[in-house]
């Protein structure tokens, strides 16, 4: 008789034999790259964000891809225009209009995302800026007339975006003089005229800071205030047409006296909850989404230790894992003492913690504002900073991991008196990030030109004056030209001074079209040689999500040879030298 034996020892080898195999297909999707790269800085305008991920996606992925705009339309992937599954990716085109010139995106890829083996497994956050153009070139002057809109007493703060479905970027102040919010309507020329009766709102004590989201996911910009005096956050939505109404939650109690607020999705659920930095406690507070625009502290981990006289907070991925960290400048307290800049990075659930090492970087005397942006072109974000006893800026450059200590010199340069205000966005057309920065004593704005990382004197036009003592500046194209323009709140005039970047008058969207570099060889393995960047660009070779993998400077022809790190895996990157870019392939 046969024994039935070695026949199921047989089979039982070849399931094991097959095991590897069968455990590979098993595996979650996980995302293998982003176009627009992460942190792009000049993407083109009418351009597709797209996400590749490792295995094909189901058809119902397609509402894991959350696209948000602060500018025109909030939740852009939504409604007749949702994002779409191809394949490996996710993809979603601006329709039925262009991002706006400039402009930060913010996406998430949630876990809806699936494959037929199964969720991806944890959400994807990232952000990319779109490409300007026009004739701007950092030269900013008052336009002939409304070049000093009224607004409430006291404003401290100023947000643009599209509030009335019109098209064009409206002004949002708070104004602390009189507890109000002031609308004020753009005629699509960067003329700001006054809002009708009933569509100003009065606030609560102290507000002291303004933004702007799609926080409920309609498609309409939605206004958060911070209100200083009674440790609040004030949620007013969007109801259409330039008109606001109280939310649910309409002020969300803190405990804390909230100076300064930003928005993004720390959680990673598809849409966007706030921080607030915390003057008083030397802290940030943590808002979360319920998606509906109703927001709460979460019992734990709501509060997170910065240090001491918390000015301003800001988000983003700086150490490239996909969610959202952040950053905030801390005062100190004393003469003679530094500031800090605390780092806090994200697990991916909205629970902030210090890092092991260069968790608190001392940034010189009195930071204030804060600024993320890739300005150094090598694909992470950087902060830029105000001294505000300095009157100095200061760049601290990211190593790719979250570290801003050592990494390169940094930079600085001067600025105006007492600086509280700062934003980035490329103003002189090419490519890269610049600093406009206002202060407070001497009624003047200023530009410092991007220059591979630094940042060089004023051009001429880029000193502007403005009309009184200055709290807040905003960069956007308002007179509809295609490049950015500067507005900033006068708290001693109760204006805002408006001034525009080069001509005015609509331009049609151009995509960016960037110089490429010539490298060789392509495929390569352990070197490659790289020519046509600009002499002494800071090189830049980075993976397909953005991370950086060797950073390297030209020599004055734009040439360098570039030694990859032993044991670089196979597959496709990117080198970047400023706004050119070629794609290298590593076998």
């Amino acid at each position: 008789m046969t024994q039935p034996y070695p026949r199921a020892i047989y089979f039982a080898a070849s399931i094991l034999l097959l095991w590897p195999t069968a455990r590979a297909w098993a595996q979650a999707p996980t995302v293998l790259s982003t176009t627009p790269a992460a942190n792009a800085g000049a993407a083109p305008r009418n351009g597709p964000l797209v996400v590749s991920f490792s295995q094909p996606l189901t058809a119902g992925s397609a509402g894991a891809l959350k696209v948000f705009s602060s500018q025109r339309g909030g939740l852009r992937s939504r409604g007749a225009t949702p994002a779409t599954v191809s394949g490996n990716g996710l993809r979603f085109a601006p329709q039925p209009y262009d991002f706006r010139p400039g402009e930060t995106v913010r996406y998430t890829v949630t876990t809806a995302a699936q494959a037929s083996t199964g969720a991806l497994a944890q959400p994807w956050v990232g952000q990319f800026t779109t490409a300007v153009a026009g004739t701007g070139r950092g030269a900013f002057a008052a336009p002939a007339t409304n070049a000093e809109p009224a607004v409430g007493i006291r404003p401290v703060s100023v947000a643009v975006g599209d509030l009335d479905g019109d098209g064009d970027l409206d002004l949002v102040t708070v104004d602390a003089g009189s507890n109000n919010l002031s609308l004020r309507f753009n005629d699509g020329t960067g003329r700001f005229l006054a809002s009708p009766a009933g569509f100003d709102w009065l606030l609560s004590a102290m507000p002291s800071s303004v933004v702007l989201g799609d926080v409920n996911g309609d498609g309409l910009l939605d206004v958060l205030i911070a209100n200083e005096a009674d440790q609040t956050v004030a949620v007013l939505v969007g109801l259409g047409g330039g008109r606001l109404g109280a939310s649910g939650s309409a002020y969300v109690p803190l405990g804390q006296g909230p100076g300064h607020l930003a928005l993004g999705d720390i959680d990673g659920d598809g849409d966007l909850d706030f921080v607030t930095a915390n003057f008083g406690t030397g802290s940030v507070s943590i808002g979360l989404n319920d998606g509906h625009g109703a927001f709460a502290v979460p019992a734990t981990n709501g509060l997170v230790a910065a240090g001491a006289r918390t000015r301003q907070v800001a988000l983003g991925d700086v150490d490239g894992d996909g969610d959202l960290d952040l950053l905030a400048t801390n005062e100190s307290i004393g003469s003679g003492n530094q500031g800090t800049v605390s780092v806090r990075l994200n697990n991916g659930a909205g629970v902030f913690t210090a890092p092991a090492t260069n968790a608190d970087v001392v940034a010189g005397f009195g930071p204030h504002a804060i600024a993320l942006g890739d300005v150094d072109g090598d694909g992470d974000l950087d902060a830029v900073i105000t001294q505000y006893y300095n009157t100095t800026g200061i760049v601290l450059h990211n190593n790719g991991a979250g570290s801003f200590a050592n990494v390169n010199p940094n930079v600085s340069f001067s600025l105006p008196a007492y600086p509280t205000s700062l934003a980035l966005g490329d103003v002189d057309g090419d490519g890269d990030l610049d600093v406009v920065a206002a202060g407070e004593l001497h009624g003047v704005a200023s530009v410092r030109l991007n220059a591979g990382g630094a940042f060089t004197s004023p051009p001429p036009g880029g000193q502007p004056t403005l009309n009184g003592l200055n709290n807040s500046v905003v960069l956007g194209d308002v007179d509809g030209d295609g490049d950015l323009d500067l507005l900033a709140t006068n708290r001693s005039t109760n204006t805002v001074s408006v001034r525009l970047n080069g001509g005015t008058g609509p331009l049609a969207t151009v995509p960016a079209a960037a110089a490429t570099l010539a490298l060789y060889p392509s495929p390569a393995h352990d070197w490659v040689a790289v020519a046509g960047a600009t002499p002494h660009a800071v090189l830049a070779v980075v993976d397909t999500l953005g991370r950086p993998l060797l950073l390297a400077t030209a020599d004055a022809t734009g040439a360098a040879a570039l030694v990859l790190p032993s044991g670089t895996p196979a597959g496709i990157y990117v080198v970047r030298a400023g706004t050119r870019t070629a794609k290298l392939l590593v076998e």
